[in-house]
């Protein structure tokens, strides 16, 4: 079994509060960890068509890429020291997408966080509000796709240039914001949103 010895005390914790949120969203997620030195990334796939991403700074090297359940993990319990023991992994093709680069990323802007969660609750707000209409007189399906439109549209709009508020709806959901700064980077055809309790990234023009 493969363990996780964290840097800081509390930092399991916080992983495992990371696989409930993942599990919440789909009981079959996976979440694949990815540590080379003394940092671990936590990846998951999320609904709003981006990664979500939580890097946990570790006590001694590790050099692991294994993709394990999130409702298992989530149910691991953290060691006397502050240890995690890894849950068996489960085959590599239940992940399928690609990993982002791991450096050379290039600054493009810095957000107040309360001001970007402030922006999810509106787009939220909006969706609630504009539903009901756009659903009126439609049978299930169509009413589906209608407010898988109004979404589309409303999380299209962006957070900053280029930058799909999508990304900032996915942190919001994954407990990623916080009073502390949203930095937004690029890197090729990838947008990065950095947070103070993990990350989101997602390729552009999806």
């Amino acid at each position: 079994m493969t363990q996780l010895m964290p840097e800081h005390p509390g930092a399991a914790s916080d992983l495992a509060t990371f696989a409930r949120r993942v599990a919440r969203f789909e009981p079959e997620a996976v979440i694949r960890i990815v540590a080379e030195g003394t940092v671990a990334g936590c990846f998951a796939e999320t609904p709003f068509d981006a990664l979500a991403l939580r890097a946990i700074a570790l006590a001694a090297p590790l050099s692991t890429d294994v993709v394990v359940e999130a409702g298992t993990l989530a149910a691991r319990a953290v060691g006397v020291n502050g240890e995690l023991e890894l849950p068996p992994a489960v085959p590599a093709l239940r992940w399928t997408s690609s990993l982002p680069p791991r450096s050379g990323w290039t600054e493009r802007a810095r957000l107040a966080g309360p001001a970007v969660a402030g922006q999810v609750a509106a787009g939220v707000d909006e969706f609630r509000r504009r539903g009901p209409d756009v659903t009126a007189g439609l049978a299930l399906r169509e009413g589906r796709a209608a407010l898988e439109a109004l979404a589309a549209e409303i999380w299209a709009r962006e957070l900053a240039p280029g930058v799909p508020l999508r990304l900032a709806h996915a942190a919001e959901s994954y407990g990623f914001l916080s009073d502390g700064e949203v930095v937004l980077r690029s890197l090729g055809q990838w947008w990065r949103l950095d947070a103070s309790h993990g990350s989101v990234l997602a390729r552009t023009g999806l």
